[in-house]
């Protein structure tokens, strides 16, 4: 009689124990997880305050001054992208090409971050003819967790216009297209947008623009002439394996926009 009770109370506590287990590992997951999301939240909040100003044109120096603290802090720092009226509105990081996805998962202060930052590809800079940005596409549609709504016409249309700053300018970006790809292999003989950056003389520009445009999911005027640099926003995709989704612009003048 006695060892059926001893059997039948080992019958209910090693369950109970497992889900014990169980809830105590997802407990400490979900606040590693949490916990660095919480605090890149609040150095981005802090962050979009320090480059606030009323009239960065009012002066050259106060344009200038308007990101110091910012690099001060993070020298990897190269430019704040903004696209109005969404939630895409970060700093955007570049490091060596010896190490150009180090910002892959980590935050602005450098910590481990699933969210990571915004970074500028290996290969390119500012300053290349066509450059491009990465970010994660994240279920809480922060970083680059939105940038697929351009699958839409009316959305792209009502969000063409791209806003980056640089420590020393201010620049303006015009959509022209949005379509999905994937990483190919090596070997595979087809269009890689991601190798369609650095330097690029007027027929790899041309062909790039044609390839481009022929790829998008909508239908918009005003194509890039060249030299006009050309901007890549691209995050994953879940289409298909390895997918990825793409915002292409170029840069235009603030009496263009229109």
């Amino acid at each position: 009689m006695r060892r059926k009770k001893n059997r039948s109370a080992w019958f209910y506590v090693i369950p109970a124990s497992i889900l014990i287990v169980v809830f105590v590992i997802s407990s400490i997951c979900a606040i590693r997880v949490y916990l660095p999301q919480r605090r890149d939240q609040n150095t981005l909040v802090r962050l979009r305050e320090e480059i606030a100003v009323e009239d960065p044109s009012e002066s050259e120096h106060a344009f200038v001054n308007r990101y110091e603290s910012v690099m001060e802090q993070n020298r990897d720092f190269a430019c704040w992208l903004k696209i109005p009226d969404s939630v895409i509105d970060y700093p955007v990081m570049k490091t060596s090409d010896d190490d150009p996805e180090y910002y892959l998962r980590r935050g602005f202060d450098k910590k481990y971050s699933s969210a990571g930052c915004l970074f500028i590809g290996g290969g390119c800079n500012l300053d290349s003819d066509s450059f491009i940005i990465y970010g994660h596409n994240m279920d809480a549609d922060t970083m680059f967790g939105e940038l697929d709504l351009f699958m839409d016409t009316d959305y792209a249309l009502k969000h063409r216009m791209i806003q980056i700053g640089t420590p020393t300018e201010d620049r303006l970006y015009r959509v022209f297209a949005a379509f999905q790809s994937r990483i190919y292999k090596p070997e595979d003989d087809v269009f890689k947008y991601y190798e369609q950056i650095g330097a690029l003389d007027e027929m790899a520009y041309r062909d790039t623009v044609a390839q481009v445009r022929s790829l998008s999911m909508i239908d918009l005027a005003n194509a890039p002439q060249y030299p006009a640099q050309l901007l890549f926003l691209s995050t994953c995709s879940y289409h298909t394996k390895d997918g990825r989704f793409v915002v292409a612009a170029y840069r235009t003048d603030a009496d263009e926009v229109g």
